[in-house]
């Protein structure tokens, strides 16, 4: 199978998503599965593309995909990866031009199904959850700098925020990192209750260290844009197997039931209520206080994940999909 892959210039965490596919595709092409040639969609093509030949042309979001794909490349198959299902107004425009469209979201496949056949499409719909890059998130001994009970990161939305404030009354028996985005550090309202407080994003190196020296990893799922329509709530954050590859105990809020889909909660990961304080301090300080039982929930997390989760993973599913 010869796959064109392009790259849409995403940043930050969409270039990470990127990053990790084309990784998968590196795997793959090593293993003689795939070849791919890679093409900034935004370079004037020189003939290269249609000298390539491919059979496949691959682009991980319906920003970039479908309509200027179609109409250079009529001739070629499309594989669109909408990485947003939250904007699925994108996702629809997006699938009267592919022949796959993989989204995030587990109904938003579903959504999209019934799409396609009302507007009798010929595109299929896979549902392709977030991966990681075990090359990028992995455990590894930091110095103390580094070190925290709690780490908590990500764009300070209102559940994230709530959650935040739900801690202050342990602040004194907990040491709390937050991590999260310029611009959205105003919002956290006692700043002081936090021990260390990064007002900016890192990197993902610089994340992976922050994770690895964490007891405890909070993985809040974010709140969905008041323009998304269809209230889809399923998609499991990608951030979730990055922490979990860290072989730190990752306590995640109920929100997102498709969670359970990858993790068996008190065995893998540990869940809790968002709405219910008590439940998340209570057992915040009981796995702060049993070390043996927290690093083994935390070990059978990093195996799950590392065997089913990474970007390897989802491509080869994508790949032998498209070939059936």
């Amino acid at each position: 199978m010869k796959l064109l892959l392009l790259n849409c210039n995403g940043t930050y965490s969409h270039a990470l998503v990127y990053n990790g596919i084309k990784e998968a595709f590196e795997q793959l092409k090593q293993e003689r599965i795939i070849d791919f040639l890679e093409h900034n969609i935004c370079k004037q093509d020189d003939g290269t593309i249609e000298k390539y030949n491919p059979d496949w042309i691959f682009v991980s979001s319906p920003l970039a995909a479908g309509f200027r794909v179609w109409k250079r490349h009529r001739n070629k198959k499309v594989i669109c990866y909408d990485t947003e299902s939250v904007y699925e107004n994108l996702g629809h425009d997006s699938i009267p031009y592919c022949d796959i469209m993989a989204t995030v979201d587990k109904f938003g496949s579903e959504v999209y199904k019934n799409h396609v056949i009302a507007s009798n499409y010929p595109c299929k719909i896979f549902h392709m959850p977030l991966g990681f890059s075990p090359f990028v998130y992995k455990f590894e001994e930091v110095s103390e700098e580094y070190k925290s009970d709690i780490c908590m990161a990500g764009v300070m939305f209102d559940r994230r925020r709530k959650i935040l404030e739900e801690l202050y009354p342990i602040q004194s028996k907990i040491k709390l990192r937050v991590i999260t985005a310029k611009g959205w550090d105003n919002r956290v309202i006692h700043p002081t209750a936090i021990t260390y407080f990064h007002r900016d994003v890192v990197s993902p190196s610089e994340l992976n260290k922050y994770y690895c020296g964490a007891k405890i990893i909070l993985c809040i799922n974010r709140d969905y844009s008041p323009a998304n329509k269809l209230g889809l709530e399923s998609t499991t954050p990608g951030r979730v197997f990055q922490e979990t590859a860290c072989r730190r105990l990752v306590m995640i809020d109920r929100s997102r039931p498709e969670i359970f889909d990858y993790f068996e909660d008190g065995k893998e990961i540990v869940t809790f209520d968002e709405n219910n304080a008590h439940e998340l301090t209570e057992k915040i300080l009981y796995y702060l206080g049993h070390e043996e039982e927290r690093e083994t929930i935390a070990h059978n997390g990093y195996i799950r994940t590392m065997r089913e989760n990474t970007w390897y993973h989802r491509i080869k599913k994508l790949l032998d999909f498209a070939n059936g």
